[in-house]
């Protein structure tokens, strides 16, 4: 709805606007100076890593899905990368959406491009930590989709940009923010504290 908004408003006046599409941003600054809150729900990698963390069993929603091993399939990128796709949009603004141009308004999806399933994302979070994982596989949620990854084509075209970090990049970055905001030392790089 908000798109339909900017869009008209680009109609209107002389407005424009360009929107970022994501879905699965991962990770945390490289830097350490912000990184993912605690949430007892709430995205998939903070549910993981609560787990770990907790000693509790993670639960995958759904295992008969149309994909590559029955789990739900997201398109997960790095929120440093999506925050350098921030910056191409601003730096390339003028060039996406000229001033003289017929149309003021645009929307690309921005993402990997690939799909990586849960059961893949648990593989990648058990290397990266070194951490053992009780899983119980579950039916699916109402509402839930087989599967979505972006078409970033238009993305990396327009913007000049491409993601550069991994899964595993994100998943380690996620783990050493949380380790740091916990204070956790002995586990800093593999691991995360707790039991």
């Amino acid at each position: 709805m908000v798109e339909d908004v900017l869009r008209d408003c680009a109609r209107a006046y002389p407005f424009r606007a360009l929107s970022l599409r994501y879905f699965n941003p991962i990770g945390a600054d490289p830097l350490l100076r912000t990184g993912p809150r605690p949430q007892a729900r709430g995205p998939v990698m903070n549910e993981i890593m609560e787990a770990a963390r907790n000693g509790r069993t993670f639960s995958i929603t759904g295992t008969d899905w149309p994909t590559r091993d029955g789990s739900g399939l997201r398109d997960y990128i790095h929120v440093w990368d999506l925050a350098r796709a921030h910056v191409q949009a601003v730096r390339r603004f003028d060039a996406v959406l000229p001033v003289d141009g017929s149309c003021g308004y645009d929307a690309v999806d921005v993402g990997t491009g690939r799909g990586t399933t849960v059961i893949e994302l648990l593989a990648a979070f058990r290397g990266v930590t070194g951490r053992p994982l009780d899983v119980a596989r579950t039916a699916a949620r109402p509402g839930d989709l087989a599967g979505i990854h972006t078409r970033s084509e238009r993305c990396r075209e327009l913007l000049q940009w491409a993601p550069t970090l991994s899964l595993e990049d994100a998943i380690r970055d996620a783990v050493r923010w949380t380790n740091a905001r916990d204070g956790s030392t002995s586990t800093a790089e593999r691991g995360l504290g707790g039991r």
